[in-house]
């Protein structure tokens, strides 16, 4: 485990990569931290971060969370990854409106009504989860970057309906259940997107 680092509560980044750590709690105390990296742990329990809430990066890839209730009060996050853990309801990311960086990607997430407040957010990265249904992501008109592949979607209509998709942005479709045959609606959609600029990968 980790020992109370207590002479070290004027940290600003911290870096436990690969550490085979579960128990996060001594790092409650480092209250000074603005990016924490704990990629590829064995970590469950966020509760000890809730108190860190000068944090802007966060990056929590390869672990075991589910429960994202402790990250609520870190308002000041900026960038959040929970790529490859165990998370399906993002209900409790409402209140981080000051993230403009999000990668969920390999997870269980179905419902993404809650990012639909998250208006900041330029790069969002949703591939490999259950997501279908995207009228959450029509109000995000700052996106840059979309990643949506590997999904059960159907309908990307809220898409064409954000009008802050336009030149230079990317979007990614791969391997969803879009009808791509000539007349489809989900192909005049793409289209559409194309013809605003947007680099649509399908």
């Amino acid at each position: 485990g980790l020992n109370s680092p207590f002479s070290l509560t004027n940290l600003t980044y911290l870096n436990l990569r690969d550490n085979q750590v579960s128990d996060i709690s001594p790092l409650a105390s480092l209250t000074n931290l603005t990016s924490l990296y704990l990629l590829f742990n064995q970590i469950s329990d966020l509760s000890p971060l809730a108190s860190l809430t000068n944090l802007t990066s966060l990056y929590l890839v390869g672990n075991q969370i589910s429960d994202l209730s402790p990250l609520a009060s870190l308002t000041n996050l900026t960038s959040l990854n929970l790529q490859k853990n165990q998370v399906s309801g993002i209900s409790l990311l409402v209140s981080l409106t000051n993230l403009t960086w999000l990668d969920l990607q390999y997870n269980q997430i179905s419902d993404i009504s809650p990012l639909a407040s998250l208006t900041n957010l330029t790069w969002l990265y949703l591939r490999n989860n259950e997501i279908s249904d995207l009228s959450p992501l029509a109000s995000l008109t700052k996106l840059s970057r979309l990643d949506l592949s590997s999904n059960p979607i159907s309908d990307i209509s809220p898409l064409v309906e954000n009008s802050g998709l336009g030149e230079e942005d990317i979007v990614w479709l791969e391997k969803n259940n879009l009808d791509l045959s000539e007349g489809s609606e989900d192909l005049e959609n793409i289209r559409q997107l194309k013809g605003r600029g947007v680099n649509v990968h399908y």
